[in-house]
């Protein structure tokens, strides 16, 4: 992979957001294409780190939290979790694909959402980093945030309505499953690995 078919992806990813027809011609959709998505997930990692940091100093913050939360678990049962969903998710769409008789697409729906989980990651993480220089505050951070989960469901549904082929109420059943999976992952992790009522380390 180069920066350029990074870049490409990224702009793939914005043009899909929108539902513009350009987003075609910005991905490389063959096999070898498929493999290099999944740098992906390697650049996400630094960007959930931030993200992650970010959403623990919130709720640090927060003088209406319950207990302290120790930084080290938290870190990484985000971090595990993240990784975690992308697998399972990617494996579940899978079978899904091929049950709703949309296996010839799911290669392009691999390619296109690794790519996308990289640009939404983005998006969310811009949110936060006025907040980590200090230029606002915990509630405005938290405000900003919200459209970054709006595109993350949006880029969930485009992808797919139009790589996958999922039409109406099935496109939605999948973001929703998407986001049930997510859920429920980040709570096994934080039960795991996170101690109730612990010191914040």
């Amino acid at each position: 992979m180069n920066g350029n078919e990074l870049i490409r992806a990224m702009t793939g990813a914005f043009y899909l957001l929108i539902g513009d027809e350009r987003a075609r011609g910005c991905f490389d959709l063959s096999q070898a294409g498929a493999l290099r998505s999944f740098t992906g997930l390697l650049l996400s990692l630094p960007i959930l780190f931030f993200s992650s940091t970010a959403a623990w100093r919130l709720a640090m913050e927060n003088e209406n939290f319950p207990f302290a939360i120790p930084f080290g678990p938290f870190i990484t049962a985000e971090m595990l979790g993240s990784i975690v969903f992308w697998a399972a998710f990617l494996y579940a769409m899978s079978r899904i694909s091929r049950a709703l008789g949309l296996g010839h697409a799911y290669l392009p729906y691999v390619i296109t959402f690794n790519w996308g989980m990289l640009f939404t990651n983005l998006v969310f993480a811009a949110a936060l980093v006025p907040y980590s220089l200090g230029l606002y505050g915990g509630e405005a951070a938290i405000f900003f945030m919200l459209p970054s989960l709006v595109v993350l469901f949006l880029y969930h549904w485009r992808i797919a309505r139009d790589v996958l082929g999922a039409e109406g109420g099935r496109a939605i059943a999948i973001v929703l499953f998407a986001a049930l999976l997510s859920f429920s992952i980040d709570q096994i992790f934080g039960f795991l690995l996170i101690p109730a009522g612990g010191a914040a380390g």
